[in-house]
């Protein structure tokens, strides 16, 4: 399987993101490990430090370790309820520094969305800190990041599952994995922010649906019984459980179609 490139897509979500590090523990005890990382959002995140070399029973200590209030830093800024500088400091803590994306051991993109240019834009080099905080910027939530004289906001408004770039950047084979699926609210809004979040995983959730499956393998999590919003280790663990077990169930046929592939 060494010289067959496999790519794993990882789609936003939020919290529901903690299933991801599952995915990636199955994958690796079973002698898979992604040579190209795709992510949006809480993807881009998980990818990013899975990407920069951080080993694998660190992200899993680190997202146990996670909590909401570790993220909230309410600002006064009209444009978002959160600054973001919370989440960067505790993402650079994870990684132990920034990072260029071309340097990184692993083949990275994140994807985000150019606000003024109204496109969605794939980061393949510059800060990797830059890149996920553009990407994990939910309107409403997050006040949109700049870079140079753009704008960005979360890349799940036009992309939620990029798995077009995994075959881009030269995936011989594409797994992906998607939070969203069969998503509906677990509640009545109660307050404005609730109602944009809540319209956004609902409109991220048709346009993947209306997008052509260009994966191998999409292990497709429904967990509807999770909120979004709210990272604690109770839920963490439930979470990795998931994607693991999951992933595990497809673990034979993945390994099957990776040993089909013929490198002309």
């Amino acid at each position: 399987m060494s010289d067959i490139k496999v790519g794993l897509v990882l789609s936003g979500g939020g919290a529901l993101g903690m299933a991801h590090v599952g995915v990636l523990k199955a994958l690796i005890e079973n002698g898979i490990s992604p040579n190209i990382v795709v992510g949006t959002s809480i993807g881009s995140l998980v990818g990013g430090v899975y990407s920069a070399g951080v080993p694998l029973e660190n992200i899993e200590k680190e997202a146990l370790s996670i909590s909401t209030k570790q993220l909230f830093d309410v600002n006064l800024n009209v444009q978002g309820l959160l600054s973001g500088k919370s989440a960067i400091k505790l993402i650079k803590n994870i990684l132990g520094q920034d990072y260029m994306i071309e340097d990184l051991k692993v083949k990275y993109g994140a994807v985000a969305v150019d606000i003024m240019a109204a496109k969605e834009e794939l980061f393949t080099s510059g800060s990797l800190l830059d890149a996920i905080r553009a990407s994990i910027s939910v309107p409403g939530v997050f006040i949109p990041h700049k870079i140079g004289e753009k704008y960005y906001v979360d890349g799940g408004i036009l992309n939620n599952l990029p798995e077009n770039y995994a075959l881009d950047m030269g995936a011989d084979y594409v797994i992906s994995v998607n939070l969203m699926y069969g998503y509906k609210p677990r509640a009545i809004p109660k307050t404005a922010i609730h109602s944009v979040v809540y319209t956004s995983f609902i409109m991220q959730n048709e346009i993947t649906n209306m997008r052509p499956k260009l994966s191998n393998v999409r292990i497709d999590l429904n967990l509807n019984g999770f909120k979004q919003h709210i990272f604690n280790k109770t839920s963490a663990e439930k979470l990795i459980k998931i994607g693991y077990d999951e992933t595990k169930k497809q673990i034979d046929k993945i390994k099957k179609d990776i040993a089909k592939i013929k490198k002309p």
